[in-house]
């Protein structure tokens, strides 16, 4: 919970802060104002609400020390009977219990302020002033408000938890919000019987590293989809609220020790979805057919996934694999699982053109899941396919471990190879017979690294790109003796694409 109470004193350290030359004759007479008007105005019983003074997106010092100055003069208005209630004294007050707020907006004009200030109930702007400050002393009532600087309060609060969520009315745009240590933000999100399906966009602003998952009508025990930073340490969430009831939107800081300020920003609008929507899950993939036709296929917004059932009719024989591939321009993720959806390989960019591919051998028949998702938050069209086919290995495998490696001659042809199928390494093993400086480097489109090693398998050295492209290449003095390379794909590679590999005596 935010709990944040601070006695009147405060005001007076804030007033002794500020310069003699100050604004402090301009804000006095601007509460007497504010509180005469506001005196007449209100004759009624119920809450009045003094909320803070914004400032560039920020509550600010100015904010508490005006709600101050108007709360005691409305006190010494004889008859005044509504109770006044300031934002920074009551954390826990829900601005829809207040029957009147009062707001206010500060904004800088040349080298003077214009502070806005507004009366509303729950219908309307009762009243509004202007009021001009000098600039003279101000710099002191421009810092963060002593409410932010301890854990800040924001106008939703509480809503720490799914049963006290805020409902929320649509479209926010950029409101301040607050999290102190281990809170949680909660909004409600109400979709009616009959609506068309509506799209949401969710997201955060601000410097805070945020974390945000929703949740679906009736599921609140697990979240329908989450997000940490897709845009930067910023949060974002883009998902169909296809089914009518409340949905939870829920907003924390990534480590429950963070603390701090963020923006928050949700809409809704009506859209139509690609081929297929929805398919976010088992009960709703589409079939993806062995050998047939590529798919054409959409990825509609940040959050979306694709789920693909494949049926294998037979177990895989000793070399065979299950190749599931993307094709198109979108950097996508493609995951595969088995029926009880446990996880059995995922990929980025082993495909062409750095597409996903996956291949996955010693499989047993029976349900598979292909799910495609993006990589980096972007939407679009691609297509996807599923083959069984027997991976090319290039002509020196098995050489997967240092055990098994083959030879290369010293200045001898460079040998062409391939990482097939995907996970698959090359140890090659070469003789030196006379003291000298040995190259030892590969050459082609697939970023390579290398590790040089002793008979006795000590790593001599390594490396990852060249001066001069991502191709590995280490240059030595070795003595004589037999050495071992141990050569990888940086990231990922096609099974399809090839390297060349040499180990030449420079002379030197």
């Amino acid at each position: 919970m935010k709990r944040f109470v601070l006695s009147l004193f405060i005001a007076f350290i804030a007033i002794a802060s500020v310069s003699a030359e100050s604004i402090l004759d301009d804000l006095f007479s601007a509460a007497d104002a504010v509180a005469s008007d506001t005196a007449r105005i209100l004759d009624e019983d119920g809450d009045l609400l003094i909320a803070g003074v914004s400032y560039d997106g920020r509550f600010i010092k100015l904010g508490d020390l005006f709600a101050d100055l108007t709360a005691n003069r409305l006190a010494g208005h004889g008859g005044f009977r509504p109770r006044v209630v300031k934002h920074y004294t009551s954390l826990q007050y829900r601005p829809d219990q207040a029957k009147w707020f009062m707001s206010a907006a500060l904004y800088q004009i040349e080298n003077r302020f214009l502070l806005n200030v507004f009366l509303e109930n729950d219908e309307r702007q009762i009243k509004g002033w202007e009021i001009i400050l000098e600039g003279d002393g101000m710099n002191d009532l421009l810092t963060p408000s002593l409410l932010q600087t301890a854990g800040s309060w924001d106008a939703f609060e509480p809503n720490n938890s799914i049963s006290e969520a805020s409902a929320v009315q649509l479209p926010l745009v950029d409101v301040p919000m607050s999290l102190s240590s281990g809170d949680e933000d909660w909004f409600a999100i109400d979709v009616p019987e009959g609506a068309n399906t509506l799209f949401l966009e969710a997201k955060t602003g601000g410097m805070m590293d945020t974390y945000m998952e929703l949740y679906a009508p009736g599921e609140t025990d697990w979240a329908r989809v989450e997000d940490d930073d897709t845009d930067g340490s910023n949060a974002l969430i883009q998902y169909p609220l296809n089914e009518s009831g409340t949905w939870y939107l829920m907003v924390r800081g990534y480590s429950s020790e963070e603390e701090g300020d963020y923006t928050l920003s949700v809409g809704l609008e009506e859209r139509t979805l690609g081929p297929d929507e929805p398919d976010e899950g088992t009960d709703d993939a589409g079939e993806l057919g062995i050998g047939e036709e590529p798919l054409s296929k959409r990825i509609d917004y940040a959050n979306d996934e694709d789920w693909f059932r494949i049926d294998l009719d037979r177990p895989l024989l000793r070399d065979e694999v299950l190749r599931i591939e993307t094709f198109g321009g979108m950097d996508l993720m493609l995951t595969l699982l088995d029926e009880y959806e446990g996880h059995i390989l995922d990929d980025d960019d082993s495909g062409e053109d750095n597409n996903a591919m996956i291949m996955a051998g010693s499989l047993e028949a029976g349900i598979y899941y292909a799910i495609v998702s993006s990589y980096s938050g972007e939407s679009g069209p691609y297509q996807i396919a599923a083959s069984i086919t027997i991976p090319v290995k290039d002509e020196f495998e098995n050489d997967n471990s240092m055990i098994s490696a083959s030879e290369i001659e010293v200045d001898g042809e460079r040998q062409q190879r391939n990482f097939s199928p995907i996970g698959d390494e090359d140890w090659v093993a070469f003789t030196v017979d006379s003291q000298g400086t040995y190259v030892m480097e590969t050459a082609g489109n697939i970023d390579t690294y290398m590790e040089l090693y002793d008979e006795d398998g000590v790593m001599m050295e390594e490396n990852d790109d060249s001066d001069v492209d991502s191709n590995a290449r280490i240059e030595k003095s070795l003595p004589p003796g037999r050495y071992i390379m141990h050569i990888t794909p940086y990231g990922s590679a096609s099974p399809d694409e090839t390297y060349f590999l040499s180990v030449e005596s420079s002379g030197k």
